[in-house]
């Protein structure tokens, strides 16, 4: 049973959430069959890991019927059952959060019993709960809360016509229409983000993406600028929300210069009193994207990344709901406050943050963000030994381990090391059929300029410098402040 979907899903509830599950199998609207509770109640003995050896197929049965010869099917059965059960309950508490789903499914009931009274009072205060919710940001996702908007508007519409059909309610069709075309439009610059992102990662031509197409000729033919200023004569909020997100597509789409990234950047900052604050954090996601998503070189770029962040999340990281957080949220903040010299920040961070990524990641995790804080504070030999201690690294953290010890070799002036690893890192690279080729190049630019900047400590010359720098400067490349700091460094010290 240990390799059953049942104990692969309890294992990931939380011991308050295994009382809130007891309940829901002992009640008998959900579950009718006693032995299906009491599988549940010799399972539970085991949490919160449940690992244990008594929790073996034909040793469960033996718990649960003494007396009986064990029976595989039965026992498939009722372990088939409680899975199921694990299901319901994870959908039961989802449909708990979606107080908008809960309104419309109850106003479907009521339509279809023709409860004609109830339906109209509570639709009354249904509108007055949607326009104060809009108004105090109250939602998670704004494209979820207009499609939840439309559907209500629609439903009350079918009800007035099949009712009252002398009553003509024009504005109601067109306001529905208008939040389907709004939620729509969101969705779709939504979709575009994540296809860049796929592009970017996994080497999948943008172009080729039907999306891409679509969205492109919407634009040319100026449709998505005319629902604009559509939306700009029935409410403000509504306009400044598309116009937010429309500045975003736009960021991703013209990416070989920083205006609209900057339009983008700007409407962010001005608009984000509109948005709720689930909503902003995806919002600081795409900024991210839209900045490193830029075909040009961006001179603080990790200054301007970590401002990014502080308009999104307050100066406070994202977190999972249960509290926990991502590997990659925990990564990106490391990274990115170090780049911007904000060491304060990325300690506190670190002592505060690491002991919620998941277990088998903090040791890997926190050796590699203390090796990425002393190499930012020129502690190089203290960097180095945190780099020794990484083990079995996740591959996507393999990259910046190896980009930050060609870094910390070539700061101790070992050119042995160094070339040793640019070796054995360059081979890996081309084994690795997961990393796209625009980040291959990426990081192999990274390294050669480190191997370029060797040659120039032990031999100057400075139109190879000059040539160089200004490579560098028309590159896209990761830590590009230190490497033109480590540039100046060198003509220095051969004036």
């Amino acid at each position: 049973m240990h390799k059953s979907s049942l104990l692969e899903i309890i294992r990931t509830f939380t011991p308050k959430e295994l009382i809130k599950f007891e309940d829901f199998v002992s009640s008998p609207y959900f579950n009718k069959n006693k032995n299906v509770f009491c599988l549940f109640a010799e399972v539970k003995k085991y949490a919160p890991k449940f690992t244990d050896e008594n929790l073996e197929k034909e040793k469960v049965w033996k718990k649960l019927f003494p007396q009986k010869v064990y029976n595989y099917g039965i026992m498939k059965n009722l372990i088939h059952d409680l899975g199921k059960l694990c299901e319901s309950f994870l959908n039961e508490e989802i449909y708990k959060t979606q107080d908008f789903e809960k309104m419309q499914n109850l106003f479907i009931s009521l339509f279809s019993r023709n409860i004609n009274n109830i339906f109209e009072n509570k639709m009354a205060a249904a509108e007055r709960i949607f326009r104060d919710n809009f108004d105090k940001n109250n939602y998670i996702f704004i494209a979820d809360f207009y499609k939840s908007r439309k559907d209500l508007l629609e439903l009350n519409e079918n009800f007035i016509h099949q009712n009252n059909p002398k009553v003509k309610k024009q504005s109601g069709i067109q306001s529905f229409s208008g939040y389907m075309i709004y939620g729509f439009l969101i969705d779709c610059f939504r979709t575009f983000q994540k296809t860049v992102v796929n592009s970017n990662s996994s080497n999948h031509p943008l172009e080729k993406n039907f999306l891409t197409s679509f969205l492109r000729q919407m634009d040319e033919h100026k449709i998505i600028e005319s629902v604009l200023k559509e939306s700009e004569k029935t409410s403000v909020k509504d306009h400044v929300i598309l116009k937010c997100y429309y500045s975003m597509y736009k960021a991703l789409i013209l990416n070989d210069n920083m205006d609209a990234y900057y339009e983008f950047k700007n409407n962010f900052s001005e608009y984000s009193g509109h948005f709720s604050d689930d909503e902003l954090k995806l919002m600081c996601v795409f900024l991210q994207t839209c900045l490193t998503n830029l075909k040009v070189s961006v001179k603080d770029f990790y200054k301007e990344y970590f401002e990014a962040i502080q308009l999104g999340y307050k100066g406070k990281p994202m977190l999972n709901e249960d509290g926990s957080i991502s590997a990659q949220v925990y990564f990106s903040l490391v990274n990115v406050s170090c780049g911007a010299n904000e060491t304060d920040y990325t300690l506190n961070f670190i002592n505060k943050y690491t002991d919620k990524l998941p277990e088998e990641l903090r040791e890997c995790f926190y050796n590699y963000s203390m090796a990425q804080l002393n190499f930012t504070k020129c502690n190089f030999e203290k960097a180095l030994e945190f780099i020794v201690k990484i083990q079995k690294e996740p591959l996507y953290l393999k990259f910046s381990i190896k980009n930050l010890q060609h870094s910390i070799y070539y700061e101790l002036n070992d050119r042995e090391s160094f070339d040793y690893t640019f070796d054995s890192f360059k081979h890996f690279i081309k084994k690795n059929k997961l990393t796209s080729e625009s980040r291959v190049i990426v990081l192999t630019k990274y390294c050669g300029y480190l191997k370029s900047m060797f040659k120039l400590k032990e031999k100057y010359d400075s139109f190879v410098f000059d040539i160089l720098k200004k490579e560098i400067e028309e590159t896209k490349v990761g830590n590009k402040a230190w490497l033109f700091r480590k540039l100046e460094e060198i003509k220095a010290q051969h004036k």
